[in-house]
């Protein structure tokens, strides 16, 4: 798949280490609840997306910080564990490493808490060098001026990007045009959707968002599956059944997925569906991490169904 490069995917962001708790309910505004301590786990989204990528055979590399705490010793043997390249990774003198708190209730569909490693120096002539040896760039993008920094070094690097659009991010109309004018591929999930445009993902308004200036925009819709929009059309794709005990990292395994298949050169709807496969087999166990499937499982799970 790699053309000519190093990587196929270069994610962008430091990873974090998640302390996954069970939950009767999730907390009211000043309640109080107790949790059941379910393990503490290697994640942080973008790092997340690399490792599912590199599980169903990609090549990815981390760019990104952490800590020099025991946490980053282990995040950084953990992605090196999923064949994820970390020579992109830096260990940030005096600082811990990111921390997740993930509150998981009756059913699976957590709610995060997250802790970030305080801001450092920007790395653009490192990013530059990277860039140049990387297909597409992969982030979450928090801060505006971050990502155009990032579109300028990508298009001297004749590099994509990809973006992830929670509704933190994007979280009114104004602030979803601004990062979409700076991508190729747009990922959001229905929240980040709907908090983004004040309406519902249909394909009419996928195809909207195109003009903005993406090539591709993707929604991931839980347990209703997903949809998307390119310059050649719309698809949909219903999601795969498959029991959730924990959700967390399965936008990212989506995300991947997608990326993966879209990079070789897969239709649309071909790409969603091995995308949705992914996703639902990454919600099958506790942690981000632990129920990513690689591309054998994700294949089986295809042909076993008709959805």
């Amino acid at each position: 798949m790699t053309a000519s490069r190093r990587w196929d995917l270069l994610a962008l962001g430091d990873p974090c280490a998640d302390l996954v708790v069970a939950v009767d309910a999730l907390p009211a505004v000043g309640g109080k609840v107790l949790a059941r301590a379910l393990g503490d786990f290697s994640g942080g989204t973008t790092a997340n997306a690399a490792c599912a990528f590199s599980r169903l055979g990609g090549q990815a590399a981390v760019f990104g910080r952490v800590g020099d705490d025991a946490w980053g010793a282990s995040l950084r043997d953990s992605l090196r564990e999923d064949g994820v390249d970390v020579s992109q990774l830096l260990t940030s003198p005096g600082q811990a490493s990111g921390r997740v708190i993930a509150l998981i209730p009756p059913g699976g569909d957590r709610a995060l808490v997250v802790i970030p490693m305080a801001p450092g120096t920007p790395r653009d002539e490192a990013l530059a060098e990277a860039a140049c040896q990387a297909r597409v760039l992969y982030a979450m993008p928090y801060d505006l001026e971050e990502l155009r920094r990032v579109r300028r070094i990508a298009d001297r690097a004749g590099s994509r990007i990809a973006i992830d659009l929670e509704a933190a991010v994007v979280p009114d109309a104004g602030a979803m045009a601004q990062r979409l004018m700076l991508a190729d591929i747009a990922f959001f999930n229905r929240e980040g959707f709907v908090a983004a445009t004040g309406g519902e993902p249909t394909p009419e308004a996928l195809t909207t968002l195109l003009d903005f200036g993406p090539s591709t925009v993707v929604v991931s819709l839980g347990s209703e599956g997903a949809i998307a929009a390119d310059r050649q059309g719309t698809a949909r794709q219903a999601a795969f059944r498959v029991p959730a005990v924990d959700t967390t990292g399965a936008g990212d395994t989506f995300n991947a997925a997608f990326l993966i298949s879209h990079l070789e050169g897969q239709p649309l709807a071909a790409s969603l569906r091995f995308a949705c496969a992914a996703a639902g087999l990454a919600v099958g166990a506790v942690g981000a991490r632990t129920g990513m499937p690689d591309r054998q499982a994700t294949l089986a799970l295809m042909a076993s169904t008709n959805a």
